[in-house]
């Protein structure tokens, strides 16, 4: 699907409480080959954080999108704002995360709403976000179409990443380290038993929470699992990404023309 397979490693749950390992993280990840990240900064990190209130936190957030990391709009409080309805997404929930699908069960009206809110923190700071990610994966329908309308380029979900614009999906694996029950040692123990699915991919992608840095045992097996893809990858944003599959996409029928 597209020239290079391609490697990308995302933080999640980016916010001021967050700062200091974030910035451990992403120095540990230099010293494993991955120079470009995508950063998802949630806007109001649980009611509490906002960005433009944390002048520090909001210049550092502008010198690393000028650097080359991708800024990508991860929700708005990152907690649960309605409990799921039917059984499907409360077993999604359930898996995913503890209290903290905030888009899973939405309407479109309050879906954007947050989402507007959150670009406008994004605005006031002069810092930008071609895509968005729900925390957790978790996107209602209606939430989907809101994000669609925003004008976002793409999304992303535990196994797909989505093209809104052209409305194409591709199978795109996450390797998860963090929160919730898809945990660092269940992860770890599931990559080994995969390579040769991993190799088929265009895309792979290493999602990394702020808390995982608490473990060095951990976080140097992470880093290894990374350093064996860089490999064979091209580490990129999500951005990187999304720009190489359209154009790939568009090249026959520049040849046809």
């Amino acid at each position: 699907m597209i020239r290079v397979p391609r490697l990308v490693v995302s933080i999640h749950d980016v916010a001021p409480p967050s700062f200091e390992p974030t910035k451990e993280i992403l120095a540990r990840l230099k010293t494993a080959g991955v120079g470009r990240v995508s950063l998802l900064v949630v806007p109001n990190y649980r009611g509490q954080w906002r960005l433009n209130e944390h002048g520090d936190f909001a210049a550092w957030l502008q010198r690393r999108q000028e650097e080359g990391d991708e800024i990508v709009l991860h929700g708005y409080e990152h907690i649960e704002v309605k409990p799921p309805r039917g059984i499907r997404d409360k077993v999604r929930n359930r898996l995913y995360t503890v209290h903290e699908g905030e888009f899973l069960s939405l309407s479109y009206e309050e879906a954007r709403q947050r989402m507007e809110s959150g670009l406008a923190i994004f605005r006031n700071i002069g810092i930008a976000s071609a895509g968005f990610v729900a925390p957790s994966w978790l996107l209602s329908q209606p939430a989907l179409a809101a994000a669609r309308d925003l004008g976002f380029e793409y999304t992303n979900y535990y196994l797909r990443f989505s093209d809104l614009s052209r409305g194409q999906t591709a199978f795109a694996p996450s390797l998860v380290f963090g929160p919730g029950n898809l945990n660092e040692e269940w992860t770890l123990r599931a990559q080994s038993l995969m390579p040769r699915l991993l190799n088929r991919c265009s895309l792979v992608r290493v999602v990394i929470h702020p808390p995982c840095i608490e473990n060095s045992r951990r976080f140097s097996q992470i880093l290894q699992l990374i350093r064996e893809q860089v490999e064979r990858r091209r580490p990129s944003t999500y951005q990187e990404f999304l720009i190489d599959w359209r154009e790939r996409e568009a090249t026959p029928l520049r040849a046809q023309g």
